[in-house]
């Protein structure tokens, strides 16, 4: 006997949707919305201490941003790319 599991990402515009399917079905079993805005915060609340971004993390703080602003660009340059 086998199971086919199928699990997958996509980047949707409000954040990251992570879909799970179970055997031979066409709707998904599990549907996960990560928000951009959550994720954010998150990462970067893990780099504070006392409400403000430790000195120790500005590096990562800096790296962080520079990730975004290049995927930003990324997805404008794809995007006139196609159209």
């Amino acid at each position: 006997m086998s199971l086919e599991i199928e699990a997958g990402a996509w980047l949707t515009a409000t954040g990251i949707e992570t879909t799970v399917y179970v055997g031979d079905v066409d709707t998904p079993q599990v549907v996960k919305i990560e928000f951009l805005e959550t994720l954010i915060d998150q990462a970067l609340e893990s780099y504070e201490f006392e409400g403000k971004i430790a000195n120790i993390h500005k590096e990562e703080v800096e790296q962080l941003l520079a990730m975004l602003k290049n995927a930003s660009e990324y997805a404008e340059k794809k995007v006139r790319e196609m159209l």
